[in-house]
């Protein structure tokens, strides 16, 4: 009863999180904010790896089952959230292009590290759900090393669809809640505010996409 406890409120302090991050305007409180979501959100992949095990109709009978998936957003996620504090505690990796870039590019290799790494530990040697995690930071890091705003929201709206469907997959409806609200639905937000053209009519409405910062 204990363990699930902790998941709800780990789950709940990641939904709360999400939502201050997007209502507020002040950049610390919202790096604050994501890095809290980000830890409650690896917090819940530890209880559920680690405390109650999840099964599945393969491995019904089992009564403790390890799952490749929950270790993969436990290693995820932790990466993420330590990123996250060095952006909040060194502002200079975040301030420039080039410091964008270095970050990440280390955080999508410690990701896919991890996401091969986890296989190694659980019930199944491979499953595709896995590799979802890798793919969504990709994506996120590809939008957040571009200067390109337009492009940006994209990846991060790429980015938050397919972290949605990991979270859903894995029962993370800390991490779910968190993806739609303040990764896709923001990334909506911009898109129709700054009127983005059409990825496939970039310049349809006659104007150079917008370079404004998000």
């Amino acid at each position: 009863m204990i363990p699930l406890a902790l998941s709800i409120a780990f789950q709940v302090t990641s939904a709360l999180a999400s939502i201050g991050r997007v209502v507020t305007a002040s950049y610390i409180v919202s790096r604050s904010l994501n890095a809290l979501a980000l830890g409650t959100v690896a917090a819940d992949f530890a209880v559920k790896y680690f405390v109650t095990g999840r099964a599945d109709e393969m491995t019904a009978q089992i009564i403790f089952t390890h799952r490749a998936d929950d270790l993969t957003g436990l290693l995820v996620f932790a990466a993420l959230t330590v990123r996250t504090l060095l952006i909040l505690f060194v502002p200079a990796l975040d301030g420039s292009l080039a410091g964008r870039r270095i970050t990440c590019a280390v955080a999508f290799i410690i990701c896919a590290g991890a996401t091969i790494a986890a296989q190694d530990f659980g019930v199944y040697p491979f499953r595709m759900v896995a590799l979802l995690p890798a793919i969504g930071i990709g994506l996120g890091c590809i939008g957040e090393s571009s200067n390109e705003m337009v492009m940006r929201r994209r990846c991060i709206l790429a980015m938050g669809c397919v972290m949605a469907v990991f979270a859903f997959e894995t029962a993370a409806w800390g991490l779910l809640f968190k993806n739609l609200l303040s990764d896709t639905g923001a990334s909506l937000y911009s898109i129709v505010k700054y009127r983005d053209p059409l990825p496939w009519a970039p310049f349809s409405r006659g104007q150079r996409p917008s370079t404004e910062r998000r």
